[in-house]
């Protein structure tokens, strides 16, 4: 069992938040947590702050590369962290959750995620971008173990339907506008570093799995614990063709994610542009 005090954790997440406020004068609607498309969307900020890690005090530095940018994106008030924390890099699941937390004391109700992810379908190519529409967690990490805070959030959180119906048509919807496919999958999370062999990724398949990446998921059930809104989409940095044994190429996934990172980007502008009308 985890045994850590709750008190803490809010504690830091509304210091957070009043000093980002205080800096910034915003108040976000929206909250992006962003893994893929991050520096194209920051650019399109408008009236932006930006705040680094070394300008917070230490104990409220969430890593040491860490960017945050308060700004107007497409008339509507939003805040954007970069890179979710990986679990495989040792931090605990707090540290992994505490922008989620830090974003929510903000005041934001909607918080959007992106991530790169393998693809187990047919269907979802290198280089584009896949709503997610539920989770697997196969991570080992649950970010709700431990003594629970009420003021954060319930004790047994619904995670029912973490990925609403109403945002994933939405950016359907959008994505359609904008002249491109966007379909939805299920994502397995893994514990990384080290890629799943082919037996796990048939495993993975087999249980339910069209996506597999590293992160999301502890980020979102901490979302759902705290009562935001979720939107997630992936962008597919390779196809997993499970009867080939061939090495993976990482030039190939970088390219990948290349190529994903403008729609991805593209399609994260168009969905908040819905929110001004």
């Amino acid at each position: 069992m985890v045994r850590r005090s709750p008190t803490p954790l809010r504690t830091k997440a509304s210091e957070f938040a009043k000093i980002i406020k205080e800096r910034t004068g915003r108040s976000p609607k929206v909250a992006l947590l962003l893994g893929t498309g991050h520096a194209l969307i920051s650019g399109r900020l408008v009236n932006k702050v930006v705040i680094q890690s070394s300008d917070l005090p230490e104990h409220l530095s969430i890593s040491h590369n860490w960017t945050l940018v308060c700004g107007e994106l497409e008339g509507v008030e939003v805040v954007i962290s970069d890179a979710p924390l990986a679990p495989y890099e040792g931090y605990s699941p707090d540290e992994v959750t505490f922008p989620v937390r830090a974003l929510r004391a903000m005041g934001a109700r909607l918080l959007v995620l992106t991530a790169a992810a393998a693809s187990l379908s047919q269907q979802l190519e290198p280089g584009s971008v896949a709503l997610v529409e539920d989770h697997i967690n196969f991570s080992g990490i649950h970010p709700l173990q431990g003594p629970n805070d009420d003021k954060l959030g319930p004790r047994f959180p619904d995670m029912s339907d973490p990925y609403p119906h109403h945002w994933r048509k939405l950016a359907r919807d959008v994505a359609r506008r904008l002249g491109s496919q966007c379909l939805q999958g299920v994502f397995a999370a893994v514990q990384g570093p080290s890629l799943p062999t082919r037996a796990e990724y048939r495993f993975l398949r087999r249980a339910g799995a069209d996506l597999v990446g590293m992160s999301l998921v502890p980020e979102v059930m901490a979302a759902v614990h705290s009562g935001f809104e979720v939107l997630a989409l992936v962008g597919i940095t390779q196809q997993v063709q499970l009867e080939n044994s061939s090495p993976l190429d990482i030039e190939s996934m970088l390219d990948a994610a290349d190529l994903a990172a403008p729609r991805m980007a593209s399609l994260l502008a168009g969905v908040v542009a819905t929110l001004a009308e």
